[in-house]
């Protein structure tokens, strides 16, 4: 995906991947590409970085990996928490995951954190059934952050996207961080 967003324009993306082999083969595999940057590091602790150096942090599984791990709450915590101190305010992370609302909201709506969360759902691409609503409009979620009563996503293995801009101000437990329906 990184090598596609060079071809978008982006100049300066670190990958990481806890993985010495993954790292290893992607920076053979993109040597000729300046802009991209591979690094071993586990997301539950990038404290090699600065506070707030960040405009955008992209999962694509890695928290579905961590689900499927020994103590997977607390390392979700621990990720999600990484990445909210690593984007600055007014930055976004854009998390792709299988898991619905009712199983990742809770992971995202965690004290200490203060996003604002807008869902996608997605089909996957070779689905072939009938979608009943445009792809990209936001999916409402209630105030608790789940799907409104009766949604149901047309395809069963559909990704959920979810994109959560750090806001400013306060954090912690009472913080607002589903954006509720009717408010902008």
């Amino acid at each position: 995906m990184s090598e596609d967003m060079v071809t978008d324009g982006y100049v300066e993306i670190v990958n990481i991947d806890i993985s010495s082999v993954v790292i290893e083969m992607m920076r053979k595999k993109y040597f000729n590409i300046p802009q991209l940057q591979y690094l071993r590091m586990d997301v539950r602790d990038m404290s090699m970085f600065p506070d707030e150096s960040f405009d955008c942090a992209i999962d694509k599984g890695t928290l579905d990996s961590l689900m499927c791990g020994v103590d997977a709450p607390l390392s979700a915590a621990q990720m999600v928490l990484e990445v909210d101190r690593l984007i600055k305010p007014g930055g976004v992370f854009i998390l792709i995951t299988y898991g619905d609302p009712s199983v990742r909201v809770p992971h995202l709506n965690q004290p200490g954190c203060n996003w604002k969360i807008v869902l996608y759902i997605l089909p996957r691409p070779n689905f072939t059934g009938k979608i009943r609503r445009h792809v990209l409009d936001p999916v409402p979620l209630t105030e608790k952050g789940r799907l409104p009563d009766g949604f149901v996503p047309e395809d069963p293995d559909s990704h959920y996207v979810y994109v959560c801009e750090k806001m400013q101000g306060l954090t912690g437990a009472g913080s607002p961080t589903v954006e509720r329906q009717g408010e902008e």
